[in-house]
Parts: structure tokens; sequence; C-alpha cells
């Protein structure tokens, strides 16, 4: 995964230039479409690894002025309870039950599959601020 500069050579961001926004928006986006294909990678390796079939499911943050929700996707398994189906999140505090094969390397593929989660916010951040510094909104900042 190749990181992105963030400054000119000389060590301070370009005020206006569009060339630099363009080229960094460009590298951004390659970056982005690397890291969705990771993603699906690492979703296609955690669902093998359960003897339950995983759902993966966008969610919603609940705030009112997010403008990248929904959010995930995210893991979860349908169980019956009760007599209703409920969807159960594999994330925090889970304890995968038994006939897990391999419970601690599915806990540790869900920990990668959050890390690349929170990296492609990132991305998606920096992405949306060089398009607005291209399309001259934003004051032509290029933070992070």
């Amino acid at each position: 995964m190749r990181r992105v500069a963030k400054t000119t050579p000389l060590g301070s961001p370009p005020a206006q230039d569009p060339a630099f926004f363009s080229r960094l928006a460009e590298r951004l986006q390659e970056e982005l479409n690397d890291l969705e294909a990771r993603l699906e990678e690492e979703r296609e390796r955690l669902s093998a690894l359960s003897p339950l079939p995983v759902h993966w499911k966008p969610v919603r943050c609940g705030k009112e002025d997010c403008r990248r929700c929904p959010h995930g996707p995210y893991p979860y398994l349908r169980e019956k309870r009760e007599g209703k189906w409920r969807w159960k999140y594999l994330g925090k505090g889970w304890q995968p039950p038994e006939g897990f094969v391999r419970p601690q390397e599915f806990l540790e593929g869900l920990v990668r599959y959050k890390r690349l989660l929170r990296r492609r916010e990132e991305l998606l951040s920096r992405l949306e601020e060089a398009q607005a510094a291209l399309a001259g909104r934003g004051g032509g900042r290029a933070r992070r």
C-alpha cells in the first residue's frame, strides 16, 4: 500500500496548485480501490472461518450531517431468540460460540477488517478534501 504525500518537496502544502490536488485525488482513488479489494478479501476470509453464515450489513451512524453513511459493511450473525430473528454484531465483546474451529483467527481477522475500514474512512475524507480544493472550495487545504 502506497502512502500519499501531504506536502510539496519543500515541506509545505501548495496553496492553490490544481495539478497537485489532481494528482493527489488520483493517488487517493487508486489507494482506495486497492483497499476495497483487500476489504472484500478479508470479508471472504472471515466468512470462510465461521461455521455460521456471516451477513455483512451497512450501518447508519445516526449523525444528521454524516455524508458517508451508511458505514461498513459490518459482520453480523442472525440468531433466533425468544421466537424472533435477531441480528448479533460480531464485534466488541463478542465471543465465538462452540463450533468455531479457529475462534482466535476469526477475532484477529475482525481486528484487521476494522483497521481497514478506519483506513478507508480516512482516505475518503482526504479524497473529499482534495476534490473540494480542485473545485475551488475549502481554501485549497490538504490536511492530514
